[in-house]
């Protein structure tokens, strides 16, 4: 069975959170570093995709009110809210990899997305795959997704509700009522979270056992607990310094 790395690894800082997902995807893709599933939360922010507008996506006013940071991923799709009560998952693999279509890489992306879908289906829900990047349960978003081909490597990111603050999450994402041709629109949904949809109180932890459980079984994958190589490392601290920068989070 294949063995991929999986990594519990997470910072208090969302610009390192966010340079670390960049990191992984360029040393797998150069073959330095093996397959990894990385599971990691912010504390609270607003990550925002790669061509929106953050003055159009996100309420200045709320994130001042609730300590909200914001920062921008390198990958496409709508802005997200960030907790501790929402898991990010990120896969990385070699853009060669047997789960990669030759004709067509992006159906990797297909695939990925049923880690979550089954996952939530082992716990008694009925989850509906709306698009590539957008997970509901009863008609609420309750997943939201995004990937890149880049670097010689596939990289998928997936942010789930598991017990997220829905309040704070209202106030910071603005709605859709704007018009833009220039920058990527978020598309409003409503939203719910896992253990609201289950009724009872289930923790980030407890659904990211689900996840590998399914992982494994769909993917055919053994997954072993591992650590962020020094030259990812390395590489995460140079990247840092773009994450961080407010020419890269606020640019138009």
């Amino acid at each position: 069975m294949e063995t991929w790395r999986l990594l519990d690894l997470e910072y208090d800082d969302p610009f390192m959170n966010m340079a670390v997902e960049e990191a992984i995807p360029r040393m797998v893709g150069q073959r330095v570093a093996p397959c990894t599933l990385r599971f990691w939360r912010n504390q609270n922010a607003v990550a925002v995709g790669i061509f929106q507008s953050v003055n159009l996506e996100v309420n200045h006013n709320a994130c001042k009110k609730y300590g909200t940071q914001i920062v921008r991923r390198f990958t496409g799709g709508g802005s997200v809210y960030h907790d501790h009560g929402n898991l990010n998952y990120a896969i990385s693999i070699p853009k060669e990899h047997r789960l990669v279509p030759p004709s067509d890489p992006m159906d990797a992306f297909r695939r990925f997305s049923e880690g979550a879908l089954q996952s939530l289906k082992s716990l008694g829900l009925l989850p509906v795959l709306k698009s590539l990047n957008n997970m509901e349960v009863n008609q609420k978003k309750v997943c939201g997704a995004a990937g890149a081909i880049r670097w010689g490597a596939v990289f998928y990111h997936s942010s789930i509700l598991v017990c997220s603050n829905l309040n704070i999450l209202s106030h910071v994402l603005r709605s859709d009522d704007y018009t833009t041709t220039r920058f990527i629109k978020s598309s409003r949904r409503p939203v719910t979270t896992v253990s609201k949809e289950l009724n009872r109180s289930l923790t980030t932890n407890e659904f990211s056992d689900t996840l590998v459980r399914c992982f494994g079984r769909i993917y055919g994958v053994q997954l072993l607990h591992g650590t962020l190589m020094k030259n990812e490392k390395r590489l995460a601290d140079e990247l840092y310094e773009k994450y961080s920068s407010h020419q890269w989070n606020f640019k138009t």
